[in-house]
């Protein structure tokens, strides 16, 4: 979300080529997540169910990467709330007015163009956007979670630097309790006959289980105070253990709850989020050193710094031009194969305006 500082040598700084690798991960399984070929497995059997539940686990993660890179940029940081207000939700209270007027305006130019009634004024905008129940701007309910961070980011920026391994390790395992164990625990008593189990609501441990708290917590935590070059081959081979195991259960709980289990391919995305992160930090600033000089690193940094715009306008592109591309590549491609497709497609329109629109000294702002 904010823009990453990138493993070049520039101006005495050295930026972190990995975090824009990462956010162009994100970014495409973020336009997954909307497709197609993300419910595949909704209806189908077999080793081909399974291979589509799989791939859907493992995209889950989109969201959680993009928080923990915010977390590891901003909670490093110390800022006061002026600042924040003033640099930070600002820009993101203008873009959710700005993106949501757009898409606003697409709807109601959709419904003249096909002779049906639609209100369009702007007390249903204003209302829309407090509510976020504007047509097609459910998408955006990212920023709105995020926006919530950047109220918290000067507490949590001191809280980050005050974290040790045992308050991590914490509210790590809160976290899996909560909203790993509890619900396998759930579903199996159910599928035994039994009464369900769940925790009052008046129960709560933000910290631990507000995805805009705990991922941007995580991210810092693993970023800044994990030495990727001294974890042991014997912790990757139980950091990956753990990865599988998690995706296992997770394909697992889908397909023992049916077409109604997709909230538990989320089950584990924290787990697989930290292991993405890890792994490409790892490959790309240890393993493979040439991914983060260079060319390379000058076009993955360029790629990565549009990615906000490109989240921003998948939407746009989606509900002009979408089902017409669906109809076209199915003739010749699988459906996972035309869902993949348009991502690129998205990508590479969505990254082509953003970089028109950032010559534009508003845009360039907030972009």
């Amino acid at each position: 979300m904010e823009r990453a500082e990138i493993s070049l040598q520039e101006q005495g700084k050295t930026k972190k080529v990995y975090y824009e690798w990462i956010r162009l991960i994100a970014c495409f399984f973020v336009i997954f997540n909307h497709l197609k070929g993300y419910v595949l497995f909704m209806n189908a059997s077999g080793i081909k169910q399974a291979f589509y539940m799989v791939i859907s686990v493992i995209t889950k993660i989109n969201v959680p990467l993009f928080f923990m890179v915010s977390g590891a940029l901003l909670l490093d940081k110390k800022e006061d709330i002026v600042t924040v207000l003033r640099k930070r939700i600002s820009r993101i209270g203008l873009v959710i007015l700005l993106f949501e007027l757009g898409i606003y305006t697409e709807c109601w130019l959709y419904a003249s163009a096909r002779g049906r009634d639609y209100e369009f004024t702007v007390k249903r905008f204003l209302y829309g956007v407090f509510e976020r129940s504007l047509d097609e701007t459910g998408v955006y309910w990212y920023l709105y979670a995020y926006l919530g961070f950047l109220f918290l980011l000067p507490p949590m920026q001191k809280l980050a630097k005050q974290m040790k391994q045992s308050d991590f390790c914490t509210l790590f395992a809160l976290h899996f309790v909560l909203l790993s164990l509890l619900p396998v625990c759930d579903l199996l008593l159910r599928r035994s006959g039994y009464d369900g189990l769940s925790v009052t609501e008046e129960f709560s441990v933000p910290l631990a289980t507000t995805a805009a708290l705990f991922y941007p917590l995580t991210g810092y935590y693993i970023d800044r105070k994990i030495d990727i070059r001294k974890v042991s081959g014997r912790r990757w081979v139980g950091i990956f253990a753990a990865a599988f195991a998690g995706i296992g259960i997770s394909c697992l709980c889908v397909y023992a709850n049916g077409a109604a289990g997709e909230a538990y391919l989320t089950l584990f995305d924290y787990l697989l989020a930290a292991v993405a992160f890890l792994l490409i930090k790892y490959v790309v600033a240890v393993r493979f050193p040439a991914l983060s000089l260079g060319r390379t690193a000058e076009t993955v940094c360029f790629m990565g710094s549009l990615t906000f715009g490109i989240y921003l306008l998948d939407h746009y592109f989606k509900l002009v031009l979408y089902n017409g591309f669906e109809t076209f590549a199915e003739r010749f491609l699988p459906s996972l194969f035309a869902s993949f497709g348009w991502c690129a497609v998205s990508m590479f329109l969505g990254g082509s305006v953003t970089w028109i629109l950032k010559k534009l000294p508003l845009f360039r702002k907030i972009l």
